[in-house]
């Protein structure tokens, strides 16, 4: 899920300055509608190596 807020964050960064919470609000939601489901199915295909990293790390964070 991180993946995709960070995702979503440097769309809404490449916006530019957004002061007022309406206009912040709009964005937010066009850049969440315009994530693809490929987007999404890319970070999911990541999990396998998310998971063993975090299993040799013994729960530890790791650098995703």
């Amino acid at each position: 899920m991180e993946s995709i807020w960070r995702l979503l964050k440097q769309r809404l960064k490449n916006r530019g300055l957004i002061t007022d919470p309406t206009e912040l609000r709009r964005a937010i939601e066009e850049e969440w509608d315009k994530i693809t489901l490929e987007e999404i199915n890319k970070v999911i295909a990541t999990m396998p190596d998310r998971v063993a990293a975090v299993n040799e790390r013994n729960g530890l964070p790791i650098p995703f």
